[in-house]
């Protein structure tokens, strides 16, 4: 990076999603010169970054932190920058207010248009993405059981359920038998809301991460997910870095269709059969990822000043030589290595570490350390605290120090 990079004002939107990846973000924008402004909920583990100049603290609930943030936008004398919106919760119930003038500027895609359900939406996604010739797989939207049993008979077993709005793969199902069916219908679409079933593609799922100029992508990455916790379907722990033909013309008909501005993702599968790419959905906020940009020979710090500067500077990834080495995530890959008595893979994934911001890391380490422990100890360790809190709140009312 270079050191006369152009200061910038940015302001990072989080809700009570507490995302892994998030706490990395403040340090990407630091080295992009940018100083961070972050208006989010107590509690959170990017509220510790040392890269976050200023922290506003706001409601954990969706509307009253929005509601907030048109105050802090209309209370600022200069204009950021950027808005970025760290989280889909966040997001959605910004798109509430689709189309008022406030949004005007900085919403990730144009409020005034159908753009916002495309980028919210699985099933609309799905629909403007096959409509563009994109591969995808056979997806039918269903609206209630008798249409989501006549589906799934199409697709044939395994078959994929998810849920109109969701994220880290809390509204996705993989269901491998008739007998799954039921429960997981009920559990996804307790108030009878529409549902995606999606035929299952044999393949490596895989991501590519992207920062989006009004539409263009300038920068981007690609890597597949070998390893995921706790379930296939929840956030990858480990990563490996490739390279396909096919993604460049995949991201670059996203950015038309949406007009998206700023960091997002897409979510793939390589099919076995055939090598292709069919693309699964896009994720319309900052990924945990970005930071292995140092495996991919580009910079999204870099990419970000230029945006930011208003120079578009299309930064492709390198070729990478197969096999790429297997990129253990901090803390993701932890979890998985303790749940598999993992030693080496546990060592590997302080590779990863966020050593640059020793809170962070002290938060990551604090989280996991309950996980080391049997469930007695788990339970005796919450009490303790619950006991201390008391003891702790009697004092401060009795006026001690």
């Amino acid at each position: 990076m270079s050191k006369k990079l152009l200061p910038y004002e940015v302001l990072l939107v989080a809700s009570k999603l507490d995302a892994v990846g998030l706490a990395r973000l403040p340090y990407l924008l630091h080295n992009a010169g940018c100083r961070v402004t972050l208006l989010s909920p107590p509690g959170l583990i990017v509220n510790r970054s040392r890269f976050v100049a200023r922290h506003i603290p706001t409601s954990i609930k969706a509307e009253a932190s929005v509601l907030h943030l048109k105050e802090v936008l209309s209370a600022q004398t200069q204009p950021f920058a950027q808005v970025i919106i760290g989280d889909e919760p966040t997001l959605v119930a910004l798109a509430e207010h689709h189309g008022e003038a406030w949004l005007d500027g900085w919403f990730p895609v144009d409020h005034r248009s159908d753009a916002v359900e495309t980028i919210l939406s699985k099933h609309a996604f799905y629909h403007k993405m096959v409509s563009a010739g994109l591969y995808m797989p056979y997806s039918k939207l269903c609206q209630g059981w008798i249409e989501v049993e006549e589906a799934v008979k199409c697709a044939g077993y395994p078959v994929m359920l998810k849920s109109s709005h969701g994220f880290a793969g809390d509204a996705v199902r993989k269901i491998c038998e008739s007998s799954e069916l039921a429960p997981v219908y009920a559990e996804l679409v307790p108030n009878d809301e529409p549902l995606l079933v999606q035929q299952f593609c044999e393949g490596v799922l895989g991501g590519t991460d992207v920062l989006f100029d009004h539409g263009v992508p300038v920068c981007w990455q690609s890597s597949y997910k070998p390893e995921c916790w706790p379930t296939p379907e929840s956030p990858s722990s480990a990563r490996t870095m490739m390279h396909h033909p096919d993604i460049e013309h995949i991201i670059s008909e996203v950015g038309r269709i949406t007009g998206f501005h700023g960091f997002a993702a897409v979510d793939w599968i390589q099919e076995t059969s055939s090598d292709r790419i069919c693309m699964l959905e896009m994720n319309p906020r900052p990924t945990p990822t970005y930071h292995l940009d140092r495996h991919s020979g580009v910079s999204f710090s870099y990419s970000f000043n230029q945006l930011l500067s208003g120079q578009r500077t299309i930064t492709p990834p390198q070729p990478v030589s197969q096999p790429a080495p297997l990129i253990k995530m901090f803390p993701q890959g932890l979890y998985l290595a303790i749940d598999n008595r993992d030693l080496r893979g546990f060592i590997l994934c302080w590779r990863d570490a966020p050593w640059y911001d020793p809170l962070v890391l002290c938060v990551y380490l604090r989280r996991l350390l309950p996980y080391f422990l049997p469930q007695n100890w788990r339970d005796n360790l919450k009490s303790c605290r619950r006991w201390i809190r008391r003891v702790l709140g009697m004092k401060v009312k009795s006026g001690v120090q």
